[in-house]
């Protein structure tokens, strides 16, 4: 078989074998496509020619090949940070080309830790078309524009001066929000990725950071807080410390949903 029809034949079949995660992030990504142990052996003289990357197919001469029997490893995900993901392969001497995934297939997550909610969300922002993202943004001011008025009747926050904003610009795999002080005011940015949240999770989020500052706020709003909490262990395996708070207030009020909903993300 000549080289070039080879290289695209197993491209083929690697991506029709690969996990549904590890093609999600090829389609929607951009990613840089590394590969671990594939090469091609030119018949005629048994050199062997190592392809490392999707540049190394377009860039491979024609060749003759010796026919190989290829098997996908698995996929390596430590450089997912640097939007690289490695194939990784194996190849052994046959009659005729043939590809098979090996039975211990498997995919090496990233070393920093982010979960699987958290990448799923990386997976759809960087989906958002325009239009899509605008939606988002016009969804997430009216949800923030209706909690600030609520938020400011209550008791002792007349005079607080607070905004929230979001940026689509903050790190997608850093993602915290950020509450900073301009003499009077109190400028909340939630990070972008929660523009996919609820609209109870986006008031429990404006809430939480402002609870500090008036009591009244957790007591009033402790159920929106509440749907932050689950939301936040989902997406970072962690439990904010409001969460005791919480369910003084929930114990104290008999309120047998939320104490439910406390227990359940305790056990996750």
């Amino acid at each position: 078989m000549e080289s070039k029809r080879l290289i695209k034949r197993i491209l083929k079949d690697i991506y029709r074998n690969l996990d549904e995660y590890s093609k999600d992030l090829i389609r929607a990504c951009n990613y840089n496509v590394k590969f671990q142990g594939l090469f091609l052996v030119d018949k005629d003289t048994g050199k062997r020619r190592d392809v490392k990357s999707l540049e190394d197919c377009e860039s491979l001469p024609s060749f003759k090949v010796e026919d190989r029997e290829y098997i996908l490893k698995g996929v390596n995900l430590e450089d997912f940070h640097n939007d690289t993901l490695e194939i990784l392969l194996s190849s052994k001497t046959s009659k005729e080309y043939s590809f098979k995934v090996d039975e211990n297939y498997k995919v090496i997550r990233p070393n920093r830790d982010i979960t699987y909610e958290h990448r799923e969300r990386i997976l759809k922002w960087n989906e958002l078309s325009e239009e899509e993202l605008d939606k988002k943004l016009d969804r997430f001011y009216d949800i923030v524009e209706k909690i600030s008025e609520d938020l400011k009747k209550i008791e002792g926050m007349e005079n607080h001066n607070f905004i929230v904003y979001t940026d689509i610009f903050m790190d997608l795999d850093v993602m915290e929000n950020i509450v900073e002080k301009d003499g009077d005011m109190t400028i909340i940015w939630i990070h972008p990725l929660y523009l996919f949240s609820s609209e109870g999770v986006l008031k429990g989020i404006v809430a939480y950071e402002l609870s500090s500052y008036n009591r009244k706020i957790l007591e009033e709003f402790y159920r929106d807080i509440v749907e932050y909490c689950v939301e936040y262990k989902k997406l970072f395996g962690k439990n904010l410390n409001i969460i005791s708070k919480i369910k003084d207030i929930a114990i104290k009020r008999k309120d047998k949903e939320v104490i439910a909903i406390i227990k359940e993300i305790e056990e996750m």
